[in-house]
């Protein structure tokens, strides 16, 4: 065999094996998305930082930070989950005026979709939809049976995944009772962990009938809030700060090795050490 033909068998044989090494190399890293919100001692929003102004740990390790990208540069998708269980009989109308509010601050390429829970879970509104549609679904919405809230939010998560915009979120109104669903808590909990989605709770109300438990635990783990809106007073100011904060969110980005399990994320910012910072608690690896 001539030495230009034994090269050349050389050659096609390697392929494989090196093909084969990148294959193995991206089954076994994780990209883990990282929202972060910073804000000053006032509440302002801090939107000057840089990716060497952040220190990111995994398990008490530090990470480098491959993808870094602020304000406008990440799209958002977001879901509305209305709680229209027969508890939520004098609580509809306030809610709907914040969702129209809301509906319209929300401009292309981000997303939204509004889906109810009652006793079944309904997906009644999406954008591009128009605005009158979604007038006319808010207006036929009638509080009735009983609430599914844990499957509305899987159902919800499982919606959010479709979209390639990367910030999600969930926007759920509710007062934190669930006394249906075929879901669990810790299923739930899994889901937001896997998926990074954000969860915010709108309860409207006296918060001595909502279930703080849920709301606060579900809000805190995943990096979202939960605000108490007393009757009466207006919805879409709220809504306009959860708005103002998914735009500002700092989108931080590493790779680690796959490992099952739940790894704590920290964010730290050593040279401001005045300013807050607020993100998910950690995430479940598979």
């Amino acid at each position: 065999m001539s030495r230009n033909r034994l090269l050349l068998a050389i050659a096609l044989l390697s392929a494989p094996v090196v093909f084969l090494a990148q294959q193995t190399l991206k089954v076994d890293v994780d990209l883990v998305n990282v929202f972060v919100t910073v804000q000053g001692n006032g509440g302002e929003f801090v939107s000057d930082l840089r990716r060497d102004d952040f220190v990111l740990y995994d398990d008490d390790q530090p990470q480098k930070i491959d993808i870094f990208e602020k304000d406008s540069e990440v799209h958002s998708v977001i879901g509305v989950l209305l709680d229209v269980s027969g508890s939520m009989v004098d609580i509809i109308p306030y809610m709907n005026r914040g969702v129209k509010e809301f509906a319209k601050t929300i401009r292309s390429p981000d997303e939204y979709s509004v889906i109810t829970f009652g006793t079944n879970v309904k997906l009644v509104h999406r954008s591009p939809q128009t605005s009158q549609h979604l007038d006319d679904v808010l207006q036929d919405l009638k509080p009735w049976g009983t609430s599914v809230l844990f499957d509305a939010m899987v159902y919800g998560m499982e919606r959010l995944k479709m979209s390639a915009n990367q910030r999600k979120a969930l926007i759920i109104f509710t007062d934190g009772t669930d006394n249906g669903s075929r879901e669990e808590f810790n299923r739930v909990s899994r889901d937001a962990q896997l998926s990074g989605v954000v969860l915010y709770f709108v309860a409207i109300g006296s918060p001595v009938l909502v279930d703080k438990h849920t709301v606060d635990t579900f809000a805190s783990s995943s990096g979202g809030r939960v605000f108490y809106v007393p009757k009466g007073e207006a919805v879409g100011p709220h809504l306009e700060k959860i708005r103002a904060e998914l735009a500002r969110q700092y989108y931080l980005g590493y790779y680690v090795s796959k490992r099952p399990g739940f790894h704590r994320i920290r964010v730290e910012i050593p040279n401001r050490t005045n300013l807050k910072v607020h993100t998910r608690a950690g995430y479940l690896g598979q």
